[in-house]
């Protein structure tokens, strides 16, 4: 199963990002005040393999997903 990470918005401050499953739906999101990055889940906004990681530990997404780049 393949997911896509779509950044939203990332300007001065602004970060919204989230994670859609196969029919388009959101089933994570992360903001600028999110402590995704400061828990050192995620380095930087594009490490999609953290992110990846992350979601599998909270059973967000199943073993056997992956992320990839929405269009």
């Amino acid at each position: 199963m393949t997911y896509e990470y779509y950044i939203n918005c990332n300007e001065r401050g602004s970060f919204n990002a989230d994670v859609r499953d196969a029919d388009g739906q959101t089933v994570y999101e992360i903001d600028a005040e999110s402590t995704i990055f400061d828990d050192g889940f995620m380095w930087h906004e594009t490490d999609m393999k953290g992110l990846e990681q992350y979601l599998k530990s909270l059973e967000v997404i199943p073993e056997n997903a992956s992320i990839v780049w929405g269009c």
